[in-house]
C-alpha cells in the first residue's frame, strides 16, 4: 500500500485488473506492472482512476499513447525499448491506502516510479478524454 498522495501522471507499482479478468470473477490482477494514475476524481477522497503501461505493442484497435524514451528512461521504466499507457481500460481505486499497490525493488524502495511530465500528461489526458467521449475506455472500480 503507498503512502504518497495520489497526483495526475504519478505512476505506481499496481496489480492491475483487466476487465476481462474482472468479467470472468477474477478480484485481484496476475502480476504487479507499472499503472498511470491519471485522474484524481471528485468526491471520495483519493479516489482516482489507474490506467496500465505496457511494454508490448497494442493490438490493433487498442486506445493507446507511447511513452517517449526520455519519460521512460526517467522513471527507470523496466523492459523494452518502448512502453505505451492503454486507455480503453482503467480501475477505480483510492489511493493512498489500496492494496493493489506493490513496492518496486528500487534503492531505497519505493511504491513510485514517479510521475510523468505535464507536458505527456497533456497528451495523455487529451486523448483519454476523446476516448470518454466517444465511450472507448471501461472502467473496473476494484474492491476497497
Amino acid at each position: 500500500m503507498t503512502d504518497r498522495a495520489p497526483e495526475t501522471g504519478l505512476v505506481v507499482s499496481y496489480r492491475f485488473l483487466w476487465a476481462r479478468e474482472h468479467d470472468r470473477g477474477a478480484e485481484h490482477g496476475r502480476k504487479a506492472r507499472p499503472a498511470c494514475v491519471v485522474v484524481p476524481l471528485t468526491g471520495r477522497a483519493g479516489d482516482v482512476v489507474l490506467f496500465p503501461l505496457t511494454t508490448q505493442e497494442p493490438a490493433a484497435g487498442r486506445l493507446a499513447v507511447r511513452v517517449p524514451d526520455t519519460e521512460r528512461r526517467r522513471l527507470r521504466l523496466r523492459g523494452a525499448a518502448a512502453s505505451w499507457v492503454l486507455l480503453d481500460e482503467g480501475n477505480r481505486d483510492v489511493l493512498p491506502g489500496s492494496f493493489h499497490v506493490e513496492p518496486i525493488r528500487h534503492d531505497p524502495p519505493s511504491y513510485a516510479y514517479g510521475a510523468f511530465s505535464p507536458a505527456f500528461m497533456r497528451v495523455v489526458l487529451r486523448t483519454l478524454a476523446a476516448a470518454l467521449r466517444s465511450g472507448q475506455t471501461r472502467v473496473v472500480t476494484r474492491d476497497r
